[in-house]
């Protein structure tokens, strides 16, 4: 294989770790194959390392040996949804995997229209719905399906919250705890709010 030639595979390779592992940064595709993100920052340039992709590929074909039908393999990701006063946002495009779990897809009811992830949830504003350190699976894509539990961005806060659209057309965004804050909202102001996704099962 000539130089240019293997330098374009390893960078191929790249997108496919990164399909592979549901992750949106070469980071952390490093950190999930045991490299420091370091490390990968000279990825960028040369493509992933011969270690790299041995790993990978090692992960890889023994996953296809032992697929399931019935299963799927979802990341956890490090961010909380609270589920009191908000947790700040730097990117929310930029979800960081904590693990990768999985769970039968018994589960689901409707066929997700994102991409699948579960998100621990922090605070006590969805009490006795949800409790901190409750695990939520969520459909990741910025649509309304209806009434529902969904993750928002709430003024650069991810949260866990109710929402309802009532006969008026107002937007209802709903604590479950009486002592919490609720508020009402026109659905299209999207500078104060946006659809991360909607959760789909309580899994704890």
């Amino acid at each position: 294989m000539e130089k240019s030639e293997k330098l374009a595979y390893k960078k191929e390779i790249l997108e496919e770790m990164k399909e592979y592992f549901n992750v949106s940064s070469i980071e952390q595709v490093a950190v999930l194959l045991g490299f420091s993100e370091a490390t990968a920052s000279t990825w960028r340039s040369r493509g992933a390392s011969d270690n790299a992709i041995a790993k990978f590929e090692l992960i890889r074909s023994n996953d296809n040996a032992n697929v399931d039908p019935n299963l799927l393999k979802i990341n956890r990701v490090a961010l909380k949804a609270s589920a009191g006063s908000g947790n700040h946002l730097e990117s929310i495009d930029k979800f960081d995997v904590v693990e990768t779990m999985t769970i039968s897809r018994s589960l689901l009811k409707t066929q997700p229209n994102g991409t699948l992830r579960l998100i621990g949830v922090d605070g006590y504003s969805m009490v006795p719905m949800l409790y901190p350190d409750s695990l939520v699976l969520f459909d990741e894509h910025p649509e309304w399906r209806g009434d529902g539990l969904y993750i928002l961005n709430w003024r650069n806060e991810l949260m866990v919250k109710l929402l309802q659209i009532d006969p008026h057309g107002k937007l209802h965004i709903k604590s479950v705890n009486k002592d919490y804050e609720s508020w009402v909202i026109d659905p299209d102001d999207q500078s104060v709010f946006h659809i991360v996704g909607k959760v789909l099962r309580v899994i704890i």
